[in-house]
């Protein structure tokens, strides 16, 4: 059994929120108390006592110290930065700096950061409350977002450097906390058995490259920009005349993919959008409707991809929801904003209203890694209302545009970040949710992008598990009730 205590009686329901995301992770019993010590009669002898408290050496006092060891198997005390006060959503600082924060997140480092001023009591070292909150939140975006032409916060925008997001530091955090509480209460750690699971994901924006007035924009474009024009010209003339398939009609080489490893994926189709950076199709289209009806027959998912200008219309959402319910024998699920655009919390409330279960948007544009410090599913929390939101949050890891276009990676290099990744992600309840376009086949555009994702889809699958993102809340949902 976890007891909770925090001082802050101000900012109840922002500090209980990481506590109460870190018991849902590891499946613990949390009782959250009004009062710091409570008689043994109150304590349920059934289960061993934990205690976790909130707040500094001032707000116990040494006599209610020692009262808290006599009721307590094990008592942790996690420091107040202060993060929580008068600063609190003005200030977009982390509660600590950087280094502090990454060395936290290896086994050793956080060991060296907990003093032990008694066999029963532990102090950690730095405000693990304060700092899961920063990143599960996007404490920043909200505080001081600076978006970029498409209304985006970037990776380059973080307080917290590059480096930070490379692996989902709450999960480590929260990982070796819960090794401190095994310790303390002297029960062995159980055996992580879990595979890697790989939630594989298709943004289905533009379905071809050279087809009406887009494609013919889309193609002028590469012409002036490319060194080999007169090649581009001479695919783009064969794809019209029909002798050649256009890159972008891609799907059949995926599905074949798929069904090789017996891999199920997740693809979001867009139902609305009059921009130019909307998608080519309608719903209605023929080809549209064949993939659909594949997409379906191989027992994949089919969720929701709200245009470009949905993220200053929640109306928007709405109606292009329904218009995608009315195409689906399934109910609609999931969710992923065009562009990654993606507003804190207003996006979250719009999807709830539109009765979406989960968003995948929360990974950065211009950089691949873990944008919320974690891997995995979680229950967002509104900055404003200081409320839970009832969806769930699965942040994207990698999508290929990012490590083709913004980080400009040449594909046979890729292979070693998509690995690293791919072991980080791996945690309790993790997930490496990568986004593969069907553009990448566009071999003049993204050189062995596309053959290096296939390689490293195969080479994964040695190891790893491949899950649609609705079902991964399924598991969610379903160790959460147990």
């Amino acid at each position: 059994m976890c007891h909770f205590w925090a001082a802050k009686r101000d900012f109840t329901s922002c500090v209980n929120y990481p506590v109460s995301t870190f018991a849902q992770t590891y499946s613990l019993l949390l009782e959250i108390e009004a009062e710091v010590t409570r008689t043994k009669s109150a304590l349920s002898r059934n289960f061993k006592q934990l205690l976790l408290v909130y707040g500094n050496e001032t707000d116990l006092g040494a006599a209610e110290s020692s009262a808290l060891e006599a009721e307590f198997d094990f008592v942790i005390q996690i420091p107040d930065s202060g993060f929580f006060g008068d600063r609190f959503l003005e200030s977009p600082d982390l509660p600590h700096l950087p280094e502090l924060l990454r060395k936290a997140a290896t086994s050793e480092g956080f060991r060296e950061l907990v003093g032990f001023p008694s066999p029963k009591v532990a102090v950690l070292g730095f405000d693990l409350i304060a700092s899961a909150f920063w990143f599960l939140t996007r404490y920043e975006e909200y505080v001081n977002s600076t978006p970029d032409q498409h209304g985006r916060f970037l990776c380059e925008h973080s307080l917290a450097p590059p480096e930070l997001y490379d692996q989902p530091v709450v999960n480590r955090w929260f990982e070796n906390l819960y090794s401190l509480i095994l310790e303390g209460l002297k029960i062995p750690k159980p055996a992580f058995t879990r595979r890697q699971t790989v939630a594989l994901t298709h943004d289905v924006d533009l379905m071809r490259k050279y087809r009406g007035l887009r494609g013919a924009r889309r193609f002028m474009s590469d012409t002036l920009t490319m060194r080999s024009s007169a090649e581009e010209v001479r695919h783009a003339s064969m794809v019209l005349a029909g002798l050649r398939r256009d890159p972008y009609d891609s799907f059949d080489q995926l599905f074949q993919l798929k069904e090789k490893l017996g891999a199920q994926s997740t693809f979001f189709f867009m139902a609305g959008g009059k921009t130019g950076h909307d998608c080519d199709y309608s719903l209605a289209d023929s080809d549209v409707r064949q993939l659909m009806s594949r997409v379906r027959s191989n027992r994949d998912e089919i969720a929701l991809h709200p245009s470009y200008e949905t993220l200053t219309s929640p109306a928007l959402i709405r109606s292009e929801a329904e218009t995608l319910r009315k195409e689906m024998v399934k109910p609609l699920r999931g969710s992923r904003q065009h562009y990654l655009r993606f507003a804190v919390p207003e996006t979250w409330r719009a999807l709830v209203d539109a009765g979406i279960r989960y968003d995948s948007s929360l990974g950065f544009a211009d950089r691949a890694g873990f944008r919320c410090g974690w891997s995995g599913c979680f229950h967002p929390f509104d900055l404003e209302k200081r409320e839970v939101l009832p969806i769930i949050e699965i942040p994207l890891v990698v999508m290929d545009v990012s490590l083709a276009v913004y980080e400009k990676v040449p594909a046979e290099q890729s292979l070693e970040r998509l690995a690293h990744l791919l072991d980080a992600s791996h945690t309790e309840g993790g997930a490496y949710v990568l986004l593969w376009h069907n553009i990448m086949n566009d071999r003049a555009t993204f050189p062995g992008y596309w053959d290096t994702l296939e390689y490293f889809i195969f080479a994964a699958a040695g190891s790893a598990r491949f899950i649609t993102l609705n079902n991964l809340c399924d598991e969610f949902e379903h160790d959460a009730g147990n």
